[in-house]
């Protein structure tokens, strides 16, 4: 169930518009929500995402966004994600999902790991 979520970060550093649709479209279910400290406001459906992540490829070229750990239950799902630079890891989120089919409907992602200050 959690192949979406790895399919969904994987598109981030993909190179190719078209490969990052295509990955993109694997993974998405038919309403989707985004939000994270970097969008100003939420994005609401597929075509806000793709060009979203476009904005990060464009900024960051060589950049990346790997799963490096996931727990699923009940249909929700928390990935932490490293977002890598030439191999070389920038910052660690942590992101919440809602699933449905095995899709994903729903991400909130925050930064950090979410230390006690």
């Amino acid at each position: 169930m959690t192949d979406s979520l790895i399919t969904l970060f994987a598109a981030w550093g993909d190179p190719s518009p078209e490969d990052r649709a295509a990955k993109t479209d694997a993974a998405l279910g038919p309403r989707f929500y985004y939000s994270d400290p970097n969008t100003p406001v939420p994005i609401e459906g597929r075509d806000a995402y793709l060009d979203y992540i476009a904005q990060f490829s464009a900024m960051m070229p060589g950049a990346a966004a790997k799963v490096v750990a996931v727990s699923e239950h009940h249909g929700h799902a928390r990935a932490t994600v490293d977002f890598l630079k030439d191999g070389q890891l920038m910052v660690r989120g942590q992101y919440f999902a809602d699933l449905e089919d095995a899709k994903v409907v729903r991400l909130i992602g925050f930064t950090g790991m979410g230390e006690p200050d």
